[in-house]
């Protein structure tokens, strides 16, 4: 047994030990789930007001929609589509059980509109204006760029995280499944 500052260690699997463990687990879940936590308002707020927007605005989306350099098929589709599938995002980040699926949409979401955005700002299609409503319209394009990117590599360690979560509810799950069930064949071996 060795003395510590913080702990007296044991060797083998001390109690000592795993307590230090546990307490280091609980202060790194503690940091994942406020990353976790603002990332999803952040995300949840920028789709929500952009998704309305979008619907209370339709006709002024519609029209910035037919600017953009797009097939003329495609027009009638997106209009709808793009106000859905952001509305939609948030209602997934906003289900506990579904929340990883939301996130991994609001990145999906974030990259193409990031592909987009530097597109236009390389002019690859000559000058386009933005359909991105009243939320960004004071945007260049570069600064369209610069932002959707830097929110999808905020968001990106947030689903990581999510994930990672998921993951070890679904440990302690099995675990539990597991013990639970060993129980019941010992006290069904008991009888």
């Amino acid at each position: 047994m060795e003395r510590s500052e913080k702990y007296i260690q044991h060797h083998g699997t001390g109690a000592a030990s795993t307590v230090s463990i546990k307490v280091q687990q609980s202060k790194w879940q503690n940091h994942m789930d406020w990353y976790i936590l603002i990332t999803l308002v952040m995300l949840i707020l920028l789709l929500f007001f952009t998704g309305l927007g979008k619907v209370f605005n339709h006709a002024a989306f519609v029209s910035q929609l037919h600017k953009q350099p797009l097939p003329q098929w495609s027009m009638a589709i997106l209009s709808y589509l793009l106000p859905m599938l952001e509305l939609g995002t948030v209602l997934l980040m906003c289900i506990p059980q579904v929340r990883i699926w939301g996130l991994g949409l609001a990145i999906l979401l974030m990259t193409a509109y990031s592909i987009y955005a530097y597109l236009a700002y390389i002019e690859i299609y000559g000058y386009v204006p933005c359909a991105c409503g009243k939320v960004f319209e004071k945007m260049s394009w570069k600064q369209h760029f610069q932002f959707n990117l830097a929110v999808t590599l905020l968001a990106a360690p947030a689903w990581l995280m999510e994930y990672k979560v998921k993951l070890m509810e679904y440990k302690k799950t099995a675990i539990k499944t597991m013990h639970s069930e060993s129980r019941r064949g010992f006290d069904q071996q008991e009888r």
